[in-house]
């Protein structure tokens, strides 16, 4: 193998190692950040504290105005992320966007109503729909994170079928020479092994991950929906850092 061949090859795989790092960092991370974080604590806290000491329609407005405000930030968040992914695909995205701007006009409602009440019982309904209507931080967040974590490492397979087809013609030249290639198609199977292992986990993440809405959370499972996307994601991307190691393997395997 001529050391030009051999650089470009080992460029490629390790462009392809980096790509799968990357794809990692979001299959592990969780909702978009925002200010006080998810629970609130800091964010809404001196209104919440208001609302239990003192339940009117005062304290009461001001604690689901804060609540929804900072729900409508984390999504306008959200919407940015999902327009500047280059990983999602066209259809993801498009679900996504559109369920994100769907909260943020149901909210915007919501806190008109919240803000015409005049009666602390309906208001206090009204600021339970906040969380069981719209589930922001268990549902949405997660869901636009781990899309793009999946169509994300699904984008890696084209990659390795280039660089399979590439491989194979190098073993073929290698044994027409004599040369004893039976290492290098091992790990070349292993590769092809480990591409095919990853894209099994990952390839029904999104239909799985886009199918649930707050009205389906509780009764689809949702939580439990999550955490096993997240499980077959990071596994993908283990099964994807073996397959570019086995890759490298292969070229040296041809040295």
């Amino acid at each position: 193998m001529s050391l030009r061949l051999r650089n470009a090859l080992l460029a490629g795989t390790a462009a392809i190692a980096l790509a799968v790092s990357a794809t990692g960092l979001a299959a592990s991370a969780g909702p978009a950040p925002v200010t006080g974080g998810p629970a609130g604590a800091d964010l809404c806290s001196t209104q919440a504290s208001a609302a239990r000491s003192g339940a009117t329609i005062a304290t009461l407005r001001g604690f689901g105005d804060c609540e929804i405000a900072r729900r409508l930030t984390t999504l306008h968040q959200l919407a940015s992320i999902v327009g500047a992914s280059k990983g999602l695909t066209s259809p993801d995205a498009g679900h996504l966007s559109s369920e994100i701007a769907g909260e943020v006009g149901d909210l915007t409602s919501l806190r008109g109503a919240i803000d015409a009440q005049t009666r602390i019982a309906p208001l206090k309904v009204e600021l339970v729909q906040i969380v069981t209507n719209y589930r922001v931080y268990v549902l949405v967040g997660p869901q636009v994170r781990l899309a793009i974590a999946a169509d994300s490492e699904l984008a890696l397979k084209p990659n390795f079928d280039r660089l399979a087809t590439t491989l194979a013609g190098r073993i073929a030249a290698a044994a027409a020479k004599g040369k004893d290639v039976s290492a290098a198609q091992a790990s070349l199977d292993a590769m092809n092994a480990a591409v095919a292992g990853a894209v099994a986990l990952a390839t029904p993440v999104p239909a799985k991950l886009l199918a649930l809405t707050p009205a389906n959370y509780g009764s689809a499972g949702g939580a439990t929906v999550i955490k096993n996307a997240r499980i077959a994601l990071v596994a993908a991307r283990d099964h994807f850092k073996a397959a570019a190691q086995d890759g490298r393997s292969v070229l040296a395997d041809l040295s």
